[in-house]
């Protein structure tokens, strides 16, 4: 695995929100979640990407509620099933370490994409459903329920890893800035025969590259990396090596 360690403050994250409370208890459940993720290594390694990502290491304000996962692991039947299934137990362990009073996390519902041959699918994907209710007052009959979802990815290119620790003792893999640079590069190019737009992989990249240093060696790494994505998504390459 590389070096270093990133360290990131999610404690730190969720408490900027106290003054929002919507957005507090996403970001309480969200730290529930992402610490159960990271309880699921070495069995399934999954790594962070997209708008969340962006916002913990990057400071990126535009910050998604979903999580965005890749699987380093090959798909088969029944995969959906053994994820969510670990995902439960991990999730009330998390809960209880983090020790928030009044809230609770669980699967809601998983969804195996596409829903016809998932598992012989080229690049298929699970959809899992997040439930967090957090009790208001003693008061209240019933606890304040809301939703989000995690969605996992298969079979995708990646070659340059970041390893987060998101608490004492506790690491969580993630795209390095290579990858994550030429995902969101890849993603922008197969829209053009799709005749669609992606307007946050655009304000992603600015914010990327207007933060980072990026020299040329790191140029040369991120065209190598999104050579190998395109070639894996049969985006034909033209001008270029």
């Amino acid at each position: 695995m590389p070096e270093p360690v990133i360290p990131i403050d999610v404690k730190g994250w969720v408490a900027e929100a106290r003054s929002d409370p919507v957005d507090h208890r996403r970001r309480q459940a969200t730290e529930i979640v992402l610490s159960s993720i990271a309880s699921l290594l070495p069995a399934y390694t999954l790594h962070l990407k997209g708008g969340l990502l962006m916002g913990l290491v990057y400071d990126s304000p535009r910050m998604t509620t979903d999580v965005d996962l890749s699987a380093g692991f090959p798909v088969h039947p029944g995969i959906g099933n053994e994820i969510t299934s670990a995902l439960v137990e991990k999730l009330k362990s998390a809960i209880a370490d983090l020790a928030y009073v009044g809230v609770d996390v669980n699967v809601h519902s998983v969804k195996e994409l596409p829903k016809n041959k998932f598992d012989q699918a080229q690049f298929p994907g699970l959809k899992i459903t997040i439930v967090h209710s957090h009790q208001q007052s003693a008061m209240a009959r019933k606890p304040l329920r809301e939703y989000f979802t995690i969605d996992v990815s298969f079979n995708e290119a990646l070659r340059e890893i970041d390893i987060l620790e998101i608490a004492d003792g506790k690491l969580l893999l993630a795209y390095g800035l290579v990858d994550l640079i030429a995902e969101k590069y890849r993603a922008v190019l197969q829209q053009i025969p799709r005749r669609r737009q992606r307007r946050q992989d655009i304000y992603d990249l600015h914010h990327l590259t207007i933060r980072e240093e990026i020299d040329e060696g790191l140029k040369g790494r991120i065209l190598d990396v999104l050579l190998e994505k395109c070639r894996s998504r049969y985006i034909e390459q033209t001008g270029i090596r």
